[in-house]
């Protein structure tokens, strides 16, 4: 589907509500439900999560009005939504919500949570989600060789010495593997934004 400009979907949302929800969701109902399935798998019915989702979009109508895109894009609001959506869920689902206070939160040096901090941690960790499935789907060897290059700094004569492989087998898996990435992940990435 053709992306479209996100004054046009908050315009629909405003002026012809149906249709501005039918373009949102299939434009970020992909990233919305895996968040929220990150979020609550495991500890939710799927029913509760996919309820969850429905919210979400229900609540980004419910204040369409009061959105302002030059403070921040639709698809910020919606991850904003999203996260904190999956939050009350799991609080009002499970009444195990650990609640860390802003001052645990500094005394173990994190930064406190704001919207854009929120957009920035579900944006690189859906980012890091996908490299590794990514990784995964080169199969073995090619897998491992990149990990072992990428992830623990080994060099080619390293990795082959591991593998059995000569060095020169495991710079052109390297290269390759790399080249699949590349391409799966800019499939990825257009398919995110």
């Amino acid at each position: 589907m053709e992306q479209i400009q996100e004054e046009t979907i908050l315009a629909l949302l405003i002026d012809k509500p149906a249709e501005g929800i039918r373009i949102l969701t299939a434009q970020y109902g992909g990233l919305v439900y895996s968040i929220t399935w990150r979020r609550l798998q495991g500890c939710l019915r799927k029913e509760d999560i996919e309820e969850c989702v429905s919210d979400i979009f229900f609540e980004l109508y419910r204040c369409r009005d009061k959105i302002d895109l030059s403070k921040g894009s639709l698809k910020t609001f919606l991850l904003t939504i999203a996260e904190r959506q999956a939050i009350k869920y799991y609080e009002r689902k499970t009444d195990k919500f650990d609640k860390i206070s802003l001052q645990e939160q500094l005394e173990k040096g994190e930064e406190p949570l704001s919207d854009h901090n929120v957009e920035q941690q579900t944006i690189q960790k859906e980012e890091s989600r996908l490299l590794i499935e990514a990784i995964k789907g080169l199969g073995e060897p090619t897998a491992s060789i990149v990990i072992q290059k990428y992830y623990y700094g080994m060099t080619a004569k390293e990795i082959g010495q591991r593998a059995g492989l000569s060095k020169n087998a495991v710079e052109k898996r390297l290269k390759r593997g790399l080249e699949k990435l590349k391409t799966v992940l800019q499939s990825e990435h257009d398919q995110l934004t």
